[in-house]
């Protein structure tokens, strides 16, 4: 009897031993599965479209042999000219031959990518395209399209002047891309980085990474670039990835049709974690990879820390309060 208890005994600690192997190997899975490789490219697209995706190649390549889960490409990756009329020259349904070959890259290297933004030929006339951001998954299939909200009409002090409107159908969707694999995508395009409300509401609809590919002028870009990027990161405690144009483009053609200096692109592609530190960042070469750890149970760790989300008051922020200004009368405090 003794024996036999003690059999029992041995029995019960060999189970709990197994139970907890399995449990922490279970443990280990899980976490192994909210971790992964992303990486942001850093290149200087030009009006050879030929040659863009020659070197985007390149990059997918070099993504898989690096172990690169999530793959992220600029604004106007595949084709940057020197004007409005190029772009909608250019553009192609989502359907064409274009997005075929990068989704197919996608597929040939296991990757998602992250393609934004894409000159996308739409129904709204000949005269305007849309500036689109799709995520195309391990299998070539496009699992969304983000259409760019906020559109870039500004005169830079002393600088270019940009009418993107002119030749821009503005989106009216927002987009967060809900994956097991790469965790939940925030989808945003450039100049969306100065409108803070909309990542609230990516966040509230449960992003936890930021994707936000761009193009950004040099005077914009040193002012302005990683402070924005790392609010949006802070503000919605979300890792942000910044994938960005970088140098002189076509410099050549500019200086043969335009007679006049290139656009040039700020780059400084980055990887921001949701505490607002950058993790990685582009030194000066493109094209090049910016490789980065993301951990997603690390967000979560983040925000249960501080529940910012929580304690948000959109009753107060959209109220009209009685202590406003009334037309015609100072507000009485």
């Amino acid at each position: 009897f003794s024996s036999h208890l003690c059999f029992c005994a041995r029995s019960l600690r060999s189970r709990e031993v197994s139970q907890g192997m399995a449990s922490g190997e279970a443990k280990a899975a899980k976490a192994a599965a909210q971790s992964f490789k992303a990486a942001v490219v850093q290149m200087t697209t030009s009006s050879d479209h030929e040659e863009n995706f020659k070197i985007a190649a390149g990059l997918c390549e070099d993504a898989e042999k690096e172990g690169v889960k999530l793959l992220c490409f600029p604004e106007c990756f595949a084709f940057l000219g020197l004007g409005a009329e190029e772009s909608k020259a250019f553009a192609q349904k989502l359907s064409g031959d274009m997005l075929k070959r990068y989704a197919s890259l996608a597929k040939k290297h296991k990757l998602y990518l992250s393609l934004g933004g894409i000159q996308e030929k739409v129904d709204d006339g000949p005269d305007k395209i849309a500036n689109s951001h799709v995520i195309v998954d391990p299998e070539g299939q496009i699992l969304c399209n983000y259409r760019k909200i906020h559109l870039f009409d500004v005169d830079v002090p002393n600088g270019r002047s940009f009418r993107e409107s002119s030749f821009t159908v503005a989106g009216k969707e927002l987009v967060v891309v809900k994956n097991d694999e790469v965790g939940n995508l925030g989808v945003s395009i450039c100049y969306d980085v100065r409108f803070p409300e909309m990542y609230a509401k990516l966040r509230e609809r449960g992003a936890q990474l930021l994707l936000i590919p761009a193009t950004f002028a040099m005077k914009t870009g040193m002012a302005h670039w990683e402070i924005l990027l790392r609010s949006r990161a802070i503000e919605n405690q979300c890792y942000v990835l910044a994938a960005a144009q970088s140098g002189k483009h076509n410099a050549k053609r500019y200086k043969e049709l335009k007679k006049g200096p290139p656009r040039e692109s700020y780059g400084n592609s980055c990887i921001i974690d949701p505490w607002g530190t950058v993790i990685a960042r582009a030194s000066n070469d493109s094209p090049c990879l910016v490789i980065a750890k993301i951990d997603l149970a690390r967000v979560g760790r983040m925000r249960l820390a501080m529940p910012v989300s929580e304690h948000r008051r959109p009753d107060i922020y959209h109220a009209t309060s009685a202590a406003e200004k009334v037309e015609g009368s100072p507000a009485k405090l």
